[in-house]
């Protein structure tokens, strides 16, 4: 299932386990050029269970709610699925 498999990517990328997983958001980032539905799904009650496995997809790593603000200012963050999630996040 969709949510099972959001746990495990966490869990591979990250290192940590998600206890519960819920979809938020759906977007497009391409209209007109590409159809390439992204779906965003916010993972709650982490807990590190180990180092991640996942190497080739890039690092990742937590940060307090209130420094997102000032790396997105920063351009620091330049993915397109991160900002929508990360814009999201803040917004509710």
């Amino acid at each position: 299932d969709v949510y099972k498999r959001q746990v495990r990517e966490a869990l591979e990328e990250t290192g940590y386990e998600v206890g519960s997983v819920e979809a938020v958001a759906m977007f497009e980032p391409m209209i007109g050029i590409v159809r390439s539905r992204h779906h965003i799904f916010v993972g709650r009650d982490a807990e590190l269970l180990a180092e991640p496995t996942e190497v080739d997809e890039g690092r990742y790593q937590w940060v307090p709610v209130s420094d997102v603000r000032g790396l997105v200012a920063a351009g620091r963050v330049q993915s397109s699925g991160t900002l929508v999630a990360l814009l999201h996040l803040l917004g509710n």
